[in-house]
């Protein structure tokens, strides 16, 4: 059984007719009937009724006509990709990042990837927290950039960086002209979030800090962005959230960010397809170790 087979039987199968599919597959029919029959004989089943002046799919044609649909077009994704792994396309990268690597590293790596890459086509593809590994199975994304992002089969993963976690409230509070905040000041005061199925891994570690500084919040849910439309309720202080620190330059009027007294932080990780070896995607991921270690020494706790 070969891929061409499969293409005609499915071409056959469309037009109803020999001569027409002969056309649409720029062949003669004679080569058309000649791979019909080849198919039947490698699969040992009779696939098109020809009793009639129309072809009409037997049973067991009709059967297995979408397997054929899915094998051709998983054989065009095929191709597609090696085309794209060979031709000039091959230093185009597409690069998933969530909102609080769109506001610090991400713009850094671009600037030097200017400089150092200038052949290379970097396109940035936003997605929401927890969305990353999604993004490069489904969305056709070459590398991505996130927090608690567990690799897809045949994909890796590099810790970049870690960041501090900072308390976001309202500039109102009595804890907002503050060095430091301890969490269990907080009290009763809610703690506002995204759904935990957004991205368990990263919801439970901001929980976790929060047990591990004794307190045990009510959680508000707002999806999918802390610093987004539901902003308004930290500043008016009927909640306050976790961020990290490259998030703080994007609060809402209203909203200030504290350190933690007792320091944590969050990591940032890169994800990429194993066994995609073009050199853009290394010359990428050295890129962004090398601002990652840089923005890790600096280490910076921003306040608004």
């Amino acid at each position: 059984m070969t891929l061409r087979q499969l293409e005609v039987f499915v071409a056959v199968a469309d037009e109803s007719h020999f001569g027409r599919a002969a056309q649409r597959l720029h062949c003669s029919q004679p080569v058309v009937s000649q791979e019909i029959r080849r198919l039947e004989g490698a699969v040992g089943t009779t696939l098109f009724d020809r009793s009639t002046r129309t072809v009409a799919l037997t049973e067991a044609g009709a059967a297995l006509l979408e397997d054929a649909r899915a094998l051709c077009a998983a054989a065009g994704a095929f191709v597609a990709r090696a085309r794209r792994l060979t031709d000039m396309r091959s230093r185009r990268l597409r690069i998933a990042v969530t909102p609080s690597v769109m506001d610090e590293i991400l713009p850094v790596v671009l600037r030097r990837a200017e400089a150092a890459m200038p052949d290379a086509e970097l396109l940035e593809v936003p997605v929401e927290t927890g969305e990353v590994a999604d993004a490069l199975v489904n969305r056709d994304c070459d590398v991505g950039l996130g927090r608690f992002v567990t690799p897809p089969p045949h994909h890796r993963s590099d810790l970049v960086r870690t960041e501090p976690v900072l308390v976001a409230l309202s500039e109102k509070h009595p804890l907002a002209g503050e060095e430091a905040i301890d969490l269990a000041e907080m009290g009763d005061l809610p703690l506002l979030l995204w759904p935990r199925e957004q991205n368990p891994d990263y919801y439970d570690e901001l929980m976790r800090i929060c047990a591990d500084r004794g307190l045990n919040p009510l959680v508000l849910v707002s999806p999918p962005r802390i610093v987004g439309g539901r902003s308004y309720l930290i500043a008016d202080g009927r909640a306050f959230s976790l961020i990290p620190a490259s998030t703080a330059g994007r609060v809402t009027d209203g909203v200030g960010v504290v350190p933690l007294r007792r320091p944590a932080t969050l990591p940032l990780s890169v994800i990429w397809l194993a066994r995609d070896h073009r050199p853009v995607v290394a010359e990428f991921l050295a890129l962004v170790r090398q601002v990652g270690a840089e923005l890790e020494g600096e280490q910076r706790y921003p306040r608004t």
